[in-house]
């Protein structure tokens, strides 16, 4: 070691860390650091720096420590690393961990676990083959003194992690021989003898040596005898300081070790209960407690045999589940801090597994802790759960564990709460425990406990609740985050609600009945909490009725009858309602659909019901509350159309007093054109849906014939013919010249009728046939659709004129000799500028534009015309249904060029995004196979480069005027502003235009020869039947067709939007597997598919901004690269032609994939190598590239073994390499 360098790194650090140095000597000194990183004798220096007994600055120790570990990471392979000084580096690593730090007390814990990690990336690389005395080492160092024992504990939890737990690189090039060797130094000697009689593990061509050193009895054996003589200590008011930091350390090793060490060991089940005793220590031990709650959680999360769970589970029951209930009531009364939060969620195991502003994912410690002692399932796996064999000789459902389940399911914390709703979920359905009597006690509370999720105020909450918002500031980044939470812990109160209250029918819907009751007595005054609140029990009442439909079908139910007469009373309780708050009446009204089941069984009620709703039908109307009249009134028919679908035979019967009475209706001008098309799809819904035989062709065409007369008047003819002249009819001629003076609200409202009236009539026609479609068209049934047959012909050419005339009318040159106020017409107004953003109602409502005002008119139009380009987009969507019908029409390819795409450059983004999806994806997906050349051809043809080349020029644009909305950012957040604006409706477009593409290209499942589904098998080469998806299959054969969608493909995995680009590569791996499917057919394409999308999946890696995206594309990558690269060389082309790629390697990488058989090992392969090439986003280019060899460690053995035994409890679990690398490119 060269003194005088020495003396050039200390003043070098120095000057580094001196705050009064200038930037250009600071930078100086750190390139000469840089440098002396690459210098051989750098691991000389650290090591001088690192040690304790040469006295320098923590900082500069650590700094030392980085010398040798940039050795270990990044030079450890190179030929000038001879095997002397790789042992020099090993020695010096020992040393410091022995001898090379201060008391445990005294020294920094970063300093520790660097070293730690030093002496993980040495074994890593070196362990087992070339250091084989290391696990001699470490028992030596543990036994020395508790400074010792620590730093062996960090180094035994960084490797078990590196190699079990996280998906390390360098580890998961030798993961079998690092798996192996941490096995057989975790377990003792007899235990390996046990599950390895013949000392061997594998397959008969390669085997791994699984023999353990004579007399060792293993580290979990050590960690249980640890902590049986520390933690007592550690529960007294005398414990000390260096027993609490050991003990922390232990259990946190522990469960680092516990997720996939061999189980049937006795020192096992004692851990465990020491885990469990690691909980119940005080609140001072706070590093303790979630160490031990993770522990038991890594454990019980495995799924065990029954032998196993009978040796190590079990034992909990004896005080284990105590101690867990002991440690979250201590604290789930409180209102928590930070810290103390963080155990009350590590309890009930809420990990915390953040990426940027997503929600946490969250798990429960619990859910195997009670349900190991209550069953034998894993939670993921349902079926188990039905199946689970229960130990009989104990009671089946614990008294103590449920009581802790309900506590939690009671903690204010919202996150907390809906967490535990899943566990009570998978007990209510399971087959055994849902009888248990301790279960059907708690049925009750929990009723009342999630009916509270059922009332969507959580925004009330936040803000008047001091406990809700402490525990949900805590959890969530953002309202707009929490709403997203409540929405899933509805449905999850749902799903419990629904599950028990069949168990308990009679006395649960008494329950709820009672409260509804109660509601319903309520004088509401229409506050926003007041109605929340309303509606929530009204919610509670329709999730508990439709629970209990098998109980009142069911005759040999004990409580059938009795349930099914409370039911009836309580509807004879909504009937009878009555209010003055118009929003609780119509509430109620929608509730009367909840029935339907009954009515099939008991009509008694049902004329009565049918009588409250054509009365709020024509409920009378109100200058003061004409809007929330409007609403009440349609709620009723709408609520009669739900009937109508759900009980049609029930209701044929009154079939004709049901028409007399809407006829009765229309002709004392008792309801408004929009409620007669309601009422009229309640006729045809009974006609369409029943079983009995009617006359569906006479009710249809009573239905249809007076929309057809309206759009086939010569008035709408006109106007339709020409853009120019549709103008005129919709009105805008006449609101611009109005626009000009200052007419009387008595004159605006003249306008109005006269404008109203006129559009109407084609609206109210093209809305109608909508309507009437959705509930006739039956792509199942050929009769309802040959009905619709006659009236194409008048509908389509009308329509086609619609479309054709609203598209031409979004040109602005159309509007440029209006009154600027028309320009309204075109633009976003603020309020919907704000839902685009947002995502949520507006706070400003159309109703905030006064009325009897010109401004107020043109609002009304711009609406129309949305409705309108809606509405028909969707009534070609349901004529594509008719199949053969429509597509056989004579010259449809142009027709549809012409009325869907000629104006097309007029439309906006968002426009453009409706075309897509209600029209054109409708047409195409339907589109039968004959007709997909003489319709789709061409279409597509056009439209994917039109696409291509819009999104490109809008996203060069928007590139240039520089990208301002963050995809993480919460929405709410935002400013509203015009670039913003612009920008999400672009990014919007762009994700429909992917999911259009993954629409089309999604292929059919594959089945095996037997049948069997062959989706997701591993071995190469399994003989399957090509069952090709026939668009997917149309798109990628025709050449002109293929290039470009790929392209469009391609283009949006670059574009910066990552929900876009993920999208598309789903759309991407769609294409893959139609186009190995059909090979030899697609030989032309699939070398280009191949190039095109690993370029652009490779450059998108290498965009920072896709960091979110990075598994995904990643996975990509690979599949691409496994399934072409045995047809094409082009995959292998496109990596040779990457950033840092050495042939070489690339050779060699060949050569090892042709030889392996699995599929996941050919994956982990490809991206084990991906990692070579350098650089993922451009702020990480300049990390290197972790070095490890590769060498054939005495504990694997190669070539034909013929295994003298059987019965050996061999795992197959892990055989393939680094499989599922989520993290690879991380340092």
């Amino acid at each position: 070691m060269n003194e005088s360098v020495l003396r050039n790194l200390l003043a070098a650090l120095d000057t580094i860390y001196n705050v009064a140095s200038t930037n250009e000597a600071r930078q100086q000194a750190q390139e000469y650091c840089e440098g002396l990183k690459r210098d051989p004798a750098g691991p000389l220096y650290g090591y001088f720096l690192a040690h304790k007994d040469n006295q320098q600055p923590d900082v500069v120790r650590h700094f030392g420590l980085g010398l040798i570990e940039n050795t270990v990471r990044y030079r450890w392979s190179e030929e000038t690393l001879i095997p002397e000084i790789k042992a020099q580096i090993r020695a010096n690593a020992m040393s410091l961990v022995a001898e090379g730090t201060l008391p445990i007390l005294t020294e920094q814990s970063f300093i520790k676990e660097k070293i730690a990690r030093l002496v993980v990336e040495v074994a890593k690389r070196e362990w087992p083959g070339a250091w084989n005395d290391m696990d001699a080492f470490l028992r030596q160092l543990f036994f020395k003194d508790e400074t010792g024992r620590e730093m062996v504990l960090l180094i035994l939890r960084s490797l078990c992690e590196d190699v079990c737990v996280y998906d390390d690189a360098v580890a998961g090039m030798r993961k079998k021989d690092l798996r192996a060797g941490l096995l057989v130094i975790m377990a003792s000697e007899r235990t390996l003898k046990g599950h390895y009689p013949d000392g061997l593990k594998g397959h008969n061509d390669e085997v791994t040596l699984m023999v353990g050193e004579s007399g060792n009895d293993g580290w979990i054996a050590r960690l249980a005898v640890l902590l049986e003589e520390i933690l007592p200590r550690c529960q007294t008011e005398s414990r000390d300081a260096a027993d609490e930091k050991v003990a922390a350390a232990a259990l946190k090793t522990l469960s680092s070790i516990l997720g996939w060490v061999i189980v049937g060991m006795p020192s096992t089940g004692v851990s465990v209960r020491e885990d469990s005793a690691g909980m119940s220590v005080g609140p001072e031990c706070t590093p303790m407690l979630p160490a031990g709650a993770e522990c038991c959680d890594m454990l019980a999360s495995r799924n065990l045999a029954d032998a196993e769970r009978e040796k190590i589970i079990w034992p909990l029951m004896e005080g284990g589940v105590t101690m867990i209930s002991r440690a979250y009531m201590t604290y789930a009364t409180q209102l928590l801090q930070e810290e103390e939060y963080e155990f009350v969620k590590k309890i009930v195991q809420v990990r915390e597994s953040r990426r940027n502003a997503s929600v946490h994912r969250i798990k429960v410690v619990l859910r195997h802790q009670l349900f190991s002692v209550i069953a034998n399932p894993r939670l993921g796996h349902c079926q188990s759960w039905r199946t689970a064999t229960v130990r009989k000789e104990k009671h089946l459902c614990p008294e103590g564990s449920i009581n802790l389940l309900f506590s939690m399911a009671s903690h204010p914390s919202v996150l907390i709460s809906s967490t535990v709703s899943v566990f009570w979920a998978t007990l209510l359905r399971h087959e055994t425990l849902s009888k248990d009597s301790t279960i059907h006690s708690f049925i009750p509370p929990l009723l009342k406990l999630y009916s509270k999720h059922l009332v969507k105020d959580f925004k009330i909450r936040y803000e008047t609740d001091p406990v809700y918002r402490h525990f949900a500031s805590y959890d969530f980044e953002s309202v707009s985050e929490l709403r997203g939470y409540t929405d899933k812990t509805f449905s999850r109160a749902v799903d419990v609600i629904n599950l028990g209250v069949p168990i308990v029918p009679l006395d649960a819907f008494m329950w709820v009945g009672t409260k509804v009751a109660e509601t319903l007595k309520t004088d509401l005054m229409q506050a926003y909490n007041e109605l929340q609140s309303f509606d929530g029990t009204l919610t509670l009442m329709e999730v508990t009725i439709s629970s209990l439909t098998k109980i009142i079908t069911d005759n040999s139910h004990p409580q059938s009858s009795q349930v099914m007469d409370a039911i009836n009373s309580l509807l004879g309780i909504f009937i009878e309602y009555n209010t003055k708050c118009l929003p609780a009446q119509e509430r109620v009204i929608e509730s009367l659909s909840s029935f339907t089941d009954m009515f099939k069984l008991n009509s008694t009620l049902l004329f009565r019901c049918l009588d409250k709703l054509f009365k709020t039908v024509e409920y009378p109307m109100s200058d003061m509350s004409e809007r929330e009249v409007r609403q009440l009134r349609a709620r009723a028919a709408i609520t009669l159309v739900k009937i109508g679908r759900a009980i049609p035979n029930t209701l044929y019967p009154i079939y004709g007093e049901i028409d007399s009475a809407i006829q009765s209706l229309a002709q004392r001008n008792a309801i408004t054109p929009g409620e007669k098309r309601t009422l009229q799809t309640f006729l045809i819904v009974i006609g369409f849906n029943s079983d009995i035989s009617l006359d569906r062709k006479t009710i249809l065409e009573k239905a249809v014939r007076p929309s057809l007369m309206d759009i086939q008047s010569p008035e709408l003819q006109e106007a339709m013919s020409d853009p120019g002249k549709f103008m005129i009819f919709i009105g805008a001629l006449e609101l611009s010249e109005a626009s000009y003076k200052s007419p009387q609200a008595q004159e605006v409202n003249t306008l109005k009728g006269v404008i109203t009236e006129r559009r109407a009539r084609l609206s109210r026609s093209i809305e109608s046939l909508h309507a009437f479609m959705k509930e006739t068209i039956d792509v199942k049934d050929n009769q309802k659709l040959a009905l619709w047959t006659p009236y194409i012909e008048v509908i389509l050419p009308n329509l086609f004129s619609a479309i054709r005339c609203l598209s031409a009318i979004s040109n602005e040159k159309l509007w440029s000799s209006l009154s600027p106020d028309m320009s309204r017409v075109l633009t976003l107004s603020a309020e919907e500028k704000e839902m685009m953003v947002t995502g949520k109602a507006p706070s400003i409502t159309a109703g905030s534009t006064p009325s009897g005002t010109i401004a107020r008119l043109i609002w009304d139009l711009k609406n129309w015309l949305s409705t309108l380009r809606d509405q028909s987009y969707r009534v070609l969507a349901q004529i594509s249904l008719l199949g053969p019908v429509f597509y056989c029409i004579p010259s449809l390819q142009g027709i549809l060029e012409q009325s869907l795409f000629e104006y097309v450059d007029c439309l906006t983004n968002r426009q453009l995004r409706l075309l897509i999806n209600h029209a054109v994806q409708p047409i195409v997906l339907n589109c039968p196979v004959e007709y997909m050349d003489s319709v789709l051809l061409h279409v597509l043809i056009v439209l994917f480069p039109y696409l291509d080349q819009r999104l490109l020029k809008d996203w060069m644009l928007a590139s240039d005027e520089g990208l301002v909305v963050d995809e993480k950012e919460d929405p709410d957040e935002l400013d509203i502003t015009d670039g913003i604006v612009k920008e999400m409706v672009l990014r919007d477009l762009t994700f429909h235009v992917a999911g259009f593409i993954n629409a089309v290209l999604e292929p059919l499942k594959l089945t095996s020869e037997n049948g069997s589904s062959a989706q997701g098998q591993n071995i190469a080469g399994t003989s399957t039947q090509k069952e090709l998806a026939p668009m997917a299959n149309f798109i990628l054969s025709r050449d002109a067709i293929a290039q470009s969608v790929i392209t469009l493909i391609c283009h949006i995995i670059k574009f910066k939007d990552t929900k876009s680009s993920l999208r598309a590569a789903d759309a991407a791996l769609c294409a893959l597997t139609t186009l190995v499917q059909s090979y030899p057919e697609s030989k032309l394409v699939i070398g280009v598919f191949a190039t095109m999308v690993l370029q652009a999946a490779m450059e998108a890696l290498h965009d920072s901004y896709h960091q979110e995206g990075q598994d995904r594309l990643i996975r990509l990558i690979t599949e691409v690269y496994v399934e072409v690269r045995g047809f094409d060389m082009a995959p292998k082309a496109v990596f040779q032609q990457a950033l840092g790629a050495d042939n070489q390697l690339l050779e060699a990488f060949e050569l090892e994939l042709s030889s392996a058989t699995i599929k996941t090992k050919k994956h982990a392969l490809v991206r084990n190598f991906l990692q070579g090439i350098i650089g993922v986003a451009k702020s990480e280019w300049f990390k290197q590239r972790e070095q490890g060899d590769r060498p054939v460690s005495s504990r694997t053995i190669t070539g034909k073994y013929e295994r003298p035994t059987k019965n050996v409890l061999d795992s197959k679990e892990h055989e393939d390499i680094g499989d599922g690398l989520a993290n690879m490119f991380d340092e």
